[in-house]
């Protein structure tokens, strides 16, 4: 069934894909990532919208391998398959047509941040991974795992001391596991290692892997030699250049094309 209503998390998601999307589904901001999957169900069970969800991809996973559309996130939401909105808004074909710049001459600005920010990235990368095995507050439970009215059927002392003891330990073992410094310091070799002369050599890759934020920064001082006074100006001229052209937009980029389709199927 097409998806009504589609919750995003930010002013510059809303800004591009209004004018791809058209209307259908019908956009709104939702807040973090954290909150759209809960609007997005709020939304189906109180109001009887079919509403879903698309977020960043972030640190949280790794990115797809099918990159044709954004990666299923819940039953009710999408992820980006590249890290989030600005790695779309970098890619070489967009810019060079928004900027009338030559496709190699930005490829190869792209390389050059690739390079100034690849540890960054890897040192990013290896807490993302560490976050993610982190349990959040609320799976260290107060109580076992039981019906909404129920209690366990042992009371005594002796059980529930043991209960309670465990049920920290396993949250602690899980922390202290994660954050080991042997093995955070293993994960930091590995994305450094991955993330070598040739890795930032391939465009895709850093459009795919970078924080698309971070590639913008690092493009700084070449944008200077452009006459364009910081990342945030770039940024907005694409922004407006995708607001303008959105067939061709779509064109440029296979994974929004790919968006629409599911979300209208």
């Amino acid at each position: 069934m097409p998806v009504a209503k589609l919750f995003i998390e930010g002013k510059l998601e809303f800004e591009v894909l209004n004018p791809i999307l058209q209307g259908t589904p019908l956009l709104q901001r939702g807040g973090s990532k954290n909150s759209l999957k809960p609007r997005a169900f709020n939304e189906r069970q109180e109001n009887k919208v079919v509403a879903a969800y698309l977020r960043d991809r972030d640190f949280d996973f790794d990115p797809p391998d099918d990159l044709s559309k954004p990666t299923e996130d819940s039953k009710v939401g999408w992820r980006w398959c590249r890290h989030e909105i600005e790695n779309y808004l970098v890619e070489p074909a967009v810019v060079s047509e928004a900027m009338t710049w030559s496709l190699q001459e930005v490829e190869a600005a792209i390389r050059q941040a690739a390079r100034q920010i690849r540890n960054y990235e890897a040192a990013r990368w290896t807490i993302g991974i560490v976050r993610r095995a982190l349990p959040p507050h609320y799976d260290l439970k107060t109580r076992p795992d039981l019906n909404e009215i129920a209690l366990p059927s042992a009371l005594d002392s002796v059980a529930v001391n043991t209960w309670a003891l465990n049920n920290i330990e396993a949250h602690r073992s899980r922390i202290a596991a994660s954050t080991d410094p042997s093995a955070v310091q293993a994960s930091l070799d590995g994305f450094l290692a991955r993330f070598d002369d040739a890795f930032v050599t391939d465009v895709a890759n850093v459009l795919l892997w970078f924080s698309g934020k971070d590639i913008l920064a690092a493009m700084a001082d070449w944008l200077a030699t452009k006459s364009i006074a910081n990342p945030g100006e770039f940024r907005a001229a694409l922004r407006d250049w995708i607001i303008s052209n959105p067939d061709r937009a779509l064109e440029l980029l296979p994974e929004w094309k790919g968006l629409i389709d599911i979300l209208r199927a």
